[in-house]
């Protein structure tokens, strides 16, 4: 079965010996470049003895086996050059003056604005080309901040320290696996700008078509909650909502739809599949069709700011529609394994990223589960197939990525199925008038019409948000897992999944192996702490 799913998803079998060096070899400097001679000396060894050899499917290993290797030392090789960036280069509490550039659309905090930015150059050359988390005075004179600009500074750069507290989430170890080394305050009297952005710089550009966006919603008198959870449902501005917005959707366990990622730009997706469908009709403007959608998810991209998680999603689902073009049926799970391959060979570091990780574990395990689930039963109604469906996908979503949640925020949200029931629909349906908003509110008579709609909307929703999220026993905390057990927790799903919906009633004994080993990890783990 895995020679036969390794066939026909062929990104599997550069993916993951890609990943295997990157987290486990990037720290073993000999071995990689061990590893890197042996394939290198495999192929020239195969080229020159294949001509010598009987029939060349004798010596077929060598080149795979060698290709491996090699694709195993590139992993490892990418990850280190990744990971000096994130390396604190010199004693702490010392004064740094450089010349850096902003690297991302500044953030509003409650007293300061928080950008990371790029060290250009530096007295002290340790610093060059190093990235840090800033913190800015909150004034006029930090409100010109942008993507691009070019500043003077003066800063004494903090090490990141982790919580001593194991079930606190640790963000210096979020900050370090984005290439963060240091972060630093700097007052509005030690810095000054030295080169405004380019008029020309495509995130500065980004998040002016953004911030035009947004103002759109103000001016039809969308403010206050409604206004900055319409902002991040649709554009991705998540800055604007407070702490207790937040928190309500996280004890809720529909905090996925607050971020602008798959779901977004899937339901963008259909909405063009749909208004684009009279091009079935013509089999010439089909191509014409693919590609114009891959045009329009990108530039919703680019309204959202151009965020990481968007960027992913419309890699992946510009994939689909170069398919398309191609008239060719694809794997969608080798176009998303694909995608990933893609991005970690541009970031291999990406592999440690909470966004990056959840996110794909979501999709992998809908596209991978989903269908196979809701086939189980054919419910006789619409009704009931529909609410049999979202069922199904809400579970798949929330398990592909349970054991990701446990691990890094060490808690669980009991009502997240019967919650992402309503949730995902709403945040569709707001997604939807969202849309219709911004292309016809100028209107008459249908304008304000929209904007009442969406208006209410936005508050029920948040309304719904925050009833489920008071509810009794809504959470379960002070969860604390290993990493060993979340591979095992992950393992346990997919010999399950492989047992039971694929009906391989061998891997029944995979299954309880699963299930012993987790029991024995926690055990000695009890008796360790003891």
């Amino acid at each position: 079965m895995l020679l036969r799913f390794v066939h026909v998803v062929p990104t599997f079998r550069l993916l993951i010996p890609y990943l295997l060096g990157a987290v486990f070899i990037s720290n073993h400097l000999t071995l990689a470049l061990s590893l890197l001679l042996f394939g290198a000396w495999g192929l020239i060894f195969f080229a020159y003895i294949e001509d010598r050899m009987t029939t060349s499917w004798t010596g077929r290993w060598m080149p795979g086996i060698s290709i491996i290797c090699l694709w195993l030392s590139l992993g490892a090789f990418s990850a280190r050059y990744e990971r000096q960036k994130s390396i604190f280069p010199s004693e702490e509490n010392q004064n740094v003056f450089a010349l850096v550039k902003i690297k991302t659309i500044p953030v509003e905090k409650s007293k300061s604005k928080q950008v990371q930015v790029s060290v250009i150059s530096s007295a002290d050359k340790k610093w060059r080309e190093k990235h840090l988390q800033l913190y800015f005075t909150k004034d006029e004179k930090s409100k010109s901040l942008e993507v691009g600009d070019r500043l003077f500074v003066c800063m004494k750069p903090q090490r990141l320290k982790s919580p001593q507290d194991p079930k606190v989430f640790d963000y210096a170890a979020w900050l370090q696996n984005k290439g963060i080394c240091a972060t630093a305050y700097i007052p509005s009297n030690a810095w000054k700008i030295h080169t405004k952005a380019s008029s020309f710089n495509l995130r500065t550009s980004a998040e002016r078509m953004r911030a035009v966006l947004l103002s759109r919603f103000n001016h039809a008198g969308i403010s206050g909650d409604e206004f900055s959870l319409v902002s991040a449902l649709t554009l991705g501005s998540v800055h604007l909502l407070n702490s207790e917005t937040k928190q309500q959707f996280s004890v809720s366990g529909v905090s996925h739809i607050l971020s602008v990622s798959g779901l977004h730009v899937a339901v963008v997706y259909a909405i063009l599949k749909f208004l684009l469908s009279f091009c079935n009709r013509f089999e010439r403007i089909r191509i014409f069709k693919q590609i114009l959608m891959m045009l329009l998810l990108w530039c919703y991209a680019f309204m959202t700011g151009l965020s990481s998680s968007v960027v992913r999603s419309a890699l992946m689902f510009s994939l689909l529609a170069f398919g398309g073009c191609l008239h060719r049926k694809t794997q969608t799970i080798n176009t998303v394994l694909f995608s990933a391959f893609v991005l970690l060979l541009w970031k291999p570091f990406l592999i440690f990223d909470l966004g990056f990780e959840l996110s794909y574990c979501a999709v992998i395990s809908i596209v991978a589960a989903h269908a196979r689930l809701t086939g189980l039963w054919q419910p006789s109604s619409k009704m009931t197939d529909y609410l049999w469906k979202m069922t199904c996908l809400s579970a798949v979503a929330q398990l592909g990525t349970a054991p990701l949640t446990i691990y890094y925020f060490h808690q669980f949200p009991n009502y997240f199925l019967l919650n992402n029931l309503v949730a995902v629909p709403a945040s569709g349906l707001i997604i939807y008038l969202a849309f219709a908003f911004l292309l016809l509110s100028d209107i008459p008579y249908l304008g304000p019409f929209l904007t009442w709609c969406l208006n209410g909307s936005l508050h029920w929703f948040q309304w719904f948000v925050k009833t489920a999220s008071e509810l009794p026993y809504a959470l379960t905390q002070d969860f604390e897992i290993q990493k060993i057990e979340v591979l095992m927790l992950y393992a346990l799903m997919g010999a399950f999944f492989v047992w039971l919906l694929l009906r391989k009633r061998k891997w029944i004994f995979a299954v309880l192996f699963c299930i012993l080993f987790l029991q024995f990890i926690s055990i000695s783990h009890y008796f360790m702490v003891q």
